[in-house]
């Protein structure tokens, strides 16, 4: 059987691969035009292919991918979806970083840090405002948009700090014993009146994009903070600028927007109650062997027929 290993950064792992699996046929493969003629015969692909490589796998069975968001996949080769090749992504692998991400920008939120860096860098030591602005967060309700394994990461950080745990998600999703209650999607304009921090970790796909939008927005409380650690696209961008720049929300912390990387002249670099990060929440120098891990657990699924992990459902598009 013969594997395709495409990104360049497992080169320091695939040793382990050929150690555990000797049977197997390993092919590294960089440059495209490597890729395209060893591909006619590989029956699995760890990476990426462009739809021409996708056309001139004979004998594919299963892509496992890198990441958690498939929509790029299936946006480049549309013709996977119907076809029988097998699609796992990388869920999971980012998903502590991610918790830790959304936690940190709940605290900078709650703690002041925002201000008190602008105070630092204007060299002012102001007491009397630091009063006026810190909060703490135990008691408060935090709100999980998609509650998958970002959003259970998310939430049992929470939990550890005190907050009451709410979600909604299309799936019937069990939050045992750390989310108080999980509801279904309709029900997310009650998550969003009842929550301190919103925090979106549902992933992309076309029905999800625009779901939190004026109409939502303003269902949130004027003290609430929104949190995007998924897709940019899940928050309408024009709403959300308006909400912020009118105090309609007190602020939101975003690791993704809609065009990235975000343009010079966009207005949410103005936002004095915005943070922004570069699509990173879900890294740290661990996330590449992560991903691996996931990779090689499903290679032994693989090779003694049992069920893969992280199946994706290619019509749903996660």
């Amino acid at each position: 059987m013969k594997v395709l290993l495409l990104p360049e950064w497992g080169k320091p792992f695939y040793p382990r691969l050929r150690k555990r699996f000797p049977d197997v046929d390993f092919v590294e493969a960089d440059e495209p035009s490597e890729v395209q003629r060893q591909i006619r015969d590989a029956e699995v692909v760890f990476g990426y292919l462009t739809d021409a490589q996708f056309q001139a796998a004979k004998n594919l069975k299963w892509i496992q991918t890198l990441d958690a968001g498939i929509e790029g996949l299936l946006a480049r080769i549309p013709a996977v979806i119907e076809s029988p090749v097998v699609v796992t992504n990388a869920q999971g692998a980012g998903g502590p970083q991610i918790g830790e991400h959304a936690v940190a920008m709940i605290l900078a939120f709650s703690r002041g840090l925002v201000d008190f860096m602008r105070l630092k860098s204007e060299r002012r030591w102001d007491q009397k405002f630091g009063l006026s602005i810190v909060q703490m967060v135990l008691g408060k309700t935090v709100g999980i948009v998609g509650l998958g394994k970002s959003g259970i990461e998310v939430a049992w950080r929470c939990k550890a700090l005190g907050m009451h745990i709410l979600a909604v998600d299309k799936q019937d999703v069990d939050g045992e014993p750390v989310v108080e209650d999980v509801w279904s999607v309709d029900r997310l304009g009650d998550l969003l009146e009842r929550s301190d921090y919103v925090v979106v970790t549902v992933p992309y796909t076309p029905q999800n994009e625009n779901m939190i939008g004026a109409a939502e927005l303003a269902r949130m409380k004027p003290t609430a903070y929104l949190i995007v650690t998924s897709r940019g696209r899940i928050v309408e961008h024009n709403a959300l600028v308006e909400a912020l720049r009118d105090r309609r929300i007190a602020g939101a912390a975003l690791d993704v927007v809609v065009k990235e990387p975000l343009p010079e002249d966009n207005e949410l670099w103005e936002l004095d109650n915005v943070i922004l990060t570069p699509h990173i929440a879900g890294n740290s120098p661990e996330l590449d062997e992560r991903t691996y891990n996931i990779f090689e657990e499903n290679m032994h699924r693989y090779l003694v027929g049992e069920p893969l992990r992280n199946v994706v459902d290619k019509v749903l598009g996660y």
